[in-house]
């Protein structure tokens, strides 16, 4: 993830607006960040999308650790690939052949096994879970379901214990390069850094 996704900060951290409520997401180990999953929660998520490479058994715990502490439907979602999926992705592009010679190395066959899941706020499945071959789940949700959950645990309402804990989110974009004197002057502009060419 660090190779591909690279950095991130928080302003990605949010939430996206549907008709019906709420959706958030996480990624993978993000979900074991017990800081990013209150960020999450204080939004209050009624769908949450949890990604995953292949939905194992830890992280199927995980998923549900997450319906239950923030009272949202968890969409548990993982991906089906095999190595022929890795091989077409370099066809027809060249200079990567030192990759193509690594890919042969992997033994052909599924590489990540989905094993997808819908999941209530009170931890169960909500339908079938997904097997290892390509599947689209579906699934009506009783978002109700979600307000009943929170008169008994909310944990960013009545138990969140504001008077003990506090977290901070820093929500601007955070580039990893910063000019003082810019900022300075309120110039500072990330997005155009080939204005820095025509610095005296």
């Amino acid at each position: 993830e660090r190779l591909v996704w690279m950095r991130g900060d928080g302003s990605t951290l949010g939430v996206h607006r549907a008709g019906f409520g709420k959706v958030s997401t996480l990624m993978c180990w993000e979900h074991w960040m017990p800081l990013a999953r209150a960020a999450m929660h204080a939004q209050g998520s009624a769908v949450h999308v949890a990604a995953w490479p292949t939905v194992r058994d830890a992280y199927l715990i995980a998923s549900q650790h997450y319906a239950f502490e923030g009272r949202a439907f968890v969409l548990a979602a993982g991906t089906v690939m095999h190595r022929q999926d890795l091989m077409d992705g370099l066809a027809g592009v060249g200079g990567h052949d030192e990759a193509k010679a690594l890919f042969d190395t992997i033994p052909d066959g599924p590489l990540q096994h989905g094993a997808s899941a819908i999941i209530a706020p009170d931890t169960s499945f909500v339908g079938e879970r997904a097997g290892a071959e390509e599947t689209t789940l579906f699934a009506d949700l009783d978002l109700d379901m979600r307000e009943h959950a929170l008169a008994s645990l909310d944990t960013d309402g009545h138990y969140s214990r504001p008077d003990v804990f506090e977290l901070s989110v820093n929500t601007r974009a955070t580039p990893g390069v910063r000019f003082s004197a810019d900022e300075a002057r309120g110039e500072l502009d990330v997005n155009r850094p080939a204005e820095l060419a025509d610095r005296p």
